[in-house]
């Protein structure tokens, strides 16, 4: 069987090719399912020791063919890691394709989640802008956030104490979220809704509620949403597939939680959360 292997290159990119043909799921070997969520130890990136052959692609092949991309669960790589030892740029760029992949597939990509978008991409800007200006000495968040610890700038106008913090909240939106629709329970958009109750909401103003409020309506329906993660759509309607689709989910949103908490015990530790609203 002729297959692509599900790993991370060097820079660490998170969107991982997958071959022509289907990989099996190893306790399902009549089924053949294809998922853009990957986990490096699930079934549904397990390959058979039997006949492999491992394709080797360039990286412009890689690049684009951007239909035949995958997410890994690559938090699972920090998640082994104390806060201390998080590499600044992997952490960034870790949640900067993320969070772009998930917004392609939960419509984020729309107009009305655009200030969730923007706020995003201006914390990572602000937290590389801190690693430019020491870049031996910024490799990790802790080292630049200790920085301004000693420095007395942590609640200084764009400060990277700031800017890690907004994005963690982000990011504890999207864990929260993925883990209520993993749950099986949920539609996607009371998922999206509940997991919003649990993380930014509590920080944002009457304004910034009303227009996520709002946004809501742009989210995509379950069987919008499932099949827009199966790269063959015959798959989306069978139940096996959502079963794994959404045991996956709560892979990532597990990983993603455990190293967002570590993040969150840091600041606590040094007085660093803030309860302030915005509008």
């Amino acid at each position: 069987m002729n297959t692509t292997r599900l790993v991370l290159d060097n820079s660490y990119h998170l969107f991982i090719p997958r071959s022509e043909n289907c990989i099996k799921l190893k306790n399902h070997p009549n089924n053949t399912f294809l998922l853009y969520f990957g986990l490096p130890n699930s079934p549904i990136t397990t390959i058979d020791n039997v006949a492999d052959t491992v394709i080797s692609k360039s990286k412009s092949e890689f690049e684009s063919d951007s239909n035949k991309m995958t997410l890994s669960d690559v938090f699972s790589i920090l998640d082994a890691l104390p806060f201390e030892e998080f590499q600044s740029e992997l952490f960034l760029q870790i949640c900067e394709d993320y969070f772009s992949l998930v917004a392609k597939f939960c419509k984020f990509n729309s107009p009305i989640f655009t200030p969730l978008k923007t706020d995003v991409n201006g914390n990572i800007n602000k937290l590389r802008r801190k690693m430019s200006e020491n870049l031996i000495n910024f490799q990790t968040l802790y080292a630049m956030i200790h920085d301004e610890i000693e420095s007395q700038t942590t609640n200084t106008k764009n400060s990277a104490t700031d800017a890690l913090l907004w994005l963690k909240r982000t990011f504890e939106f999207l864990s929260n979220f993925l883990y209520e629709f993993g749950m099986g329970d949920k539609t996607l958009a009371d998922a999206v809704s509940r997991g919003y109750e649990q993380s930014l909401r509590k920080y944002h103003g009457i304004l910034a509620r009303s227009v996520f409020s709002f946004a809501l309506r742009a989210v995509p329906s379950n069987e919008e949403f499932i099949r827009s993660l199966a790269i063959d759509q015959n798959d989306a309607s069978k139940n096996l597939f959502e079963q794994q689709l959404r045991k996956e989910i709560l892979a990532h949103a597990s990983s993603m939680s455990s190293v967002l908490q570590k993040i969150t015990m840091f600041y606590f530790k040094h007085g660093l959360e803030s309860t302030v609203i915005v509008t």
